[in-house]
């Protein structure tokens, strides 16, 4: 435990040996300075976290988006990743009307990055924590310039799962999983910065477009059609773009297997 100066005021600077070992291996594993690397373990607290907390999916996605647009700005250097996980959580839950005090939001976070140790007693470190995390979350309200109706992909995915389904055979569809490959692909989307850079229309038809292809199945009368199927569903995007973004996704792949080496 140490402290850091931020600004004018003083922060808790909360971390963990054996976190900073994770992040390392997983640097060095990667070894081409790609920004998922080295927040890779961080987003995955979140979604670790997010469901033993039970929040919900949207909930989880804001948390993950207010994270990443906090380090767009800043630094790892100067902000510990650990209490940003904890404050975009708690923001999170409030912005999508989610149950969550911030004594779960702590001990759940706290449990998640100390799986060896006994559970956080009331005490000074629970009550610096709990403090830091609310200096944490103002932080973050301003680094957000207190935007917090962000757009996701969800609503958009579930249209288009639902169109698609009048698209191909129904009996194939439902053998394909296609709806929940896409599901979890939106999730891993979120692992990376393309929630920045891209449309939500654009995400979730690239995801859709990824899918697809992992299941191996073809919209019926794509090929004869005047337009591709992701030109109804996002306008101006080509299947480059979509392919771009898809490789994005897949690297997840690559982190989550290294850091399932690392257990």
């Amino acid at each position: 435990m140490a402290k850091r100066q931020c600004g004018s005021s003083t922060l808790l600077f909360y971390e963990c040996a054996t976190n900073r070992v994770e992040v390392g291996v997983l640097d060095h594993r990667m070894a081409n300075g790609q920004e998922t690397s080295v927040h890779f373990t961080h987003t995955k607290r979140i979604v670790e976290a997010g469901i033993k907390l039970k929040l919900s999916e949207e909930a989880v996605s804001s948390a993950a988006v207010f994270y990443h647009t906090f380090y767009s700005v800043m630094t790892k250097e100067n902000y510990d990743p650990n209490l940003v996980v904890m404050a975009a959580l708690n923001l999170a839950a409030k912005v999508q009307e989610v149950p969550a005090k911030l004594s779960d939001v702590v001990n759940t976070c706290h449990r998640c990055l100390h799986q060896d140790s006994p559970p956080l007693e009331v005490g000074e470190l629970y009550w610096q924590l709990k403090d830091s995390v609310a200096r944490y979350e103002l932080l973050l309200l301003r680094t957000l310039k207190f935007r917090l109706n962000i757009e996701l992909p969800h609503k958009y995915l579930l249209h288009y799962l639902l169109a698609l389904t009048r698209w191909t055979d129904e009996e194939v569809w439902q053998r394909s999983h296609v709806t929940t490959v896409a599901w979890a692909l939106l999730q891993d989307s979120y692992h990376t910065t393309l929630c920045l850079h891209h449309h939500p229309t654009v995400i979730a038809t690239a995801v859709l477009y990824l899918a697809l292809h992992c299941c191996k199945l073809e919209v019926l009368g794509s090929r004869a059609a005047d337009r591709s199927w992701w030109e109804v569903f996002s306008l101006g995007t080509s299947e480059e773009d979509l392919q771009n973004i898809a490789e994005k996704i897949m690297e997840v792949n690559d982190f989550k297997l290294a850091s399932e080496k690392q257990r």
